[in-house]
């Protein structure tokens, strides 16, 4: 939460955010022209995304316990690199999402799971996620 400015950490095992780093071998998780980004904060300005918006969020690799998380998967370096984020998917597992307030990180955690059960049905259809 020190590198973020955080006040709140909401970490779910969703099946949305499980699945999507399957179906997705990439390192970032890349999203646009959804309603719901609307609804997920620029941690760098702290304004809203828009509908034209990219959102991105980092995939990490899992581990065998989670405080591995920040030493193995170099998930220090992630929140460096990635700044602009206000989450990190880990692959095979779940999702972290962090905001301002409580309030705004449950907000930001409903906008991406649905962003992310979005996602799966539209990769499953073979229907471009930006």
């Amino acid at each position: 939460m020190k590198q973020t400015g955080s006040k709140c950490v909401i970490h779910t095992h969703s099946k949305a955010a499980n699945l999507i780093t399957q179906l997705i071998k990439l390192d970032t998780f890349e999203i646009s022209h959804q309603e719901y980004i609307k609804g997920v904060t620029d941690q760098f300005t702290g304004r809203n995304l828009s509908y034209e918006d990219t959102l991105i969020i980092p995939i990490i690799e899992n581990q065998s316990q989670e405080e591995e998380l920040l030493v193995r998967t170099g998930l220090a370096k992630c929140l460096r690199t990635y700044r602009r984020s206000c989450a990190t998917l880990v692959r095979n597992h779940g999702i972290f999402v962090w905001g301002s307030t409580w309030e705004k990180a449950k907000i930001m955690a409903e906008c991406i799971d649905y962003l992310l059960d979005l996602a799966v049905d539209m990769t499953k259809h073979g229907l471009p996620l930006g």
